[in-house]
């Protein structure tokens, strides 16, 4: 069963797309009856596949210049770069030219459409233009959630008939750390002392900083807030919003972490993980958080409640006061926190990458 997998997203600084690819084909090559995986790459650089062993196919051309090339010519049809693959998957929004292949798209949100001005214009014009075309060319589309599976429907106007809901999962190694353990990781790699509140994700608009930044600073807890995150696109939260001195003291922005050895002590030592985004098309670091008995407090909209449950404390993404006020709570009461740590620990077990590499390994079976 030959198929084909997009894996351009591991040519880049991991992220969202990025960690979904790479945890998609690690699982879907574990499983005990797999497709024949074929990987498709463009990009300056090559496709970071680490330890794991996977034919493919690396055209080293920059992404949007391939797009370009794909839009005025049709060529070249990647299922034929691939040796005639019967089944191609494209894991970022944009359907290649295919000869033969059928073609199974995922959407992981279409925040770009409903709300472009929290994303950058270089993402918004290519999809905006091309996704509904892509959509309806698609014989089968994958989502990761009801939020993001009503939204295309809605939206691209598709056939709700070929959307497969198949949500994603957090980093398999990420467990609850011991505190000592912890607290010696972080003091020696960040010099990260205290009680902190954790977010985690890159610093752009759509994540909603701001409104986390004014409600955490009033406060009087003795907490520090940590961005864990690279800058993306319209990051303007300090311009924004300038603070004293007093209060950068209470800030700490780690960038970008390549050592992801780092997470579980991050998330297994915050007094809670605290995501305020206005949008999500499943949120993975909700899972990771859950994964590691890390309470959490979480904006109520898009598919946010889906993946948390009743193992969140909600707060309207717009409402200032309601995050201060889920702060100090979260802060002040043993029993919350204990409550939310017990009911993520459940939650996160709902997901695995081998639920999602079984469902999808499904979707690829309906064209053989």
């Amino acid at each position: 069963m030959k198929t084909g997998i997009e894996i351009t997203p591991l040519t880049a600084r991991l992220t969202g797309i990025g960690y979904y690819t790479r945890h998609l084909v690690q699982a879907l090559c574990a499983l005990p009856e797999r497709p024949e995986l074929r990987g498709f790459a463009s990009g300056i650089r090559p496709p970071q596949l680490g330890t794991l062993s996977l034919p493919h196919r690396w055209l080293p051309l920059p992404t949007r210049a391939l797009y370009q090339i794909w839009n005025k010519t049709g060529f070249p049809r990647v299922d034929s770069l691939l040796g005639g693959v019967q089944v191609y998957h494209a894991v970022n929004y944009v359907l290649p030219p295919l000869k033969k292949a059928a073609a199974i798209l995922t959407i992981h949100d279409l925040a770009f459409l409903l709300h472009p001005e929290w994303s950058s214009p270089k993402i918004v014009g290519p999809f905006r233009k091309a996704i509904t075309r892509h959509a309806r060319q698609a014989q089968l589309i994958i989502v990761p959630s009801l939020a993001t599976q009503r939204d295309a429907v809605e939206l691209l106007d598709i056939d709700p008939e070929k959307v497969r809901l198949i949500p994603h999962a957090g980093d398999p190694d990420f467990s609850p750390q011991p505190s000592d353990q912890a607290e010696a990781v972080l003091q020696k790699e960040l010099n990260l002392p205290g009680p902190f509140f954790l977010c985690v994700g890159t610093l752009e608009p759509r994540k909603n900083l701001r409104t986390l930044l004014r409600a955490f600073l009033k406060t009087e807890l003795p907490h520090k807030l940590v961005f864990v995150g690279g800058r993306g696109w319209g990051d303007q939260l300090l311009a924004e919003h300038p603070v004293t001195e007093k209060e950068r003291n209470r800030l700490v922005f780690t960038g970008y972490l390549e050592d992801r050895v780092l997470f579980p002590a991050l998330y297994s030592l915050a007094t809670a993980f605290v995501f305020p985004s206005w949008y999500e098309g499943f949120g993975i670091p909700l899972v990771e958080a859950m994964a590691c008995g890390c309470p959490v407090i979480s904006s109520d909209t898009s598919s946010l409640p889906e993946v948390a449950g009743d193992a969140a404390r909600y707060a309207a993404p717009d409402d200032e006061e309601g995050w201060t006020k889920a702060l100090e709570e979260v802060a002040s009461d043993p029993l919350l926190r204990q409550r939310l740590r017990e009911e993520g620990l459940k939650q996160a077990q709902l997901f695995s990458w081998e639920k999602t590499a079984t469902a999808t390994f499904q979707c690829y079976q309906e064209f053989f």
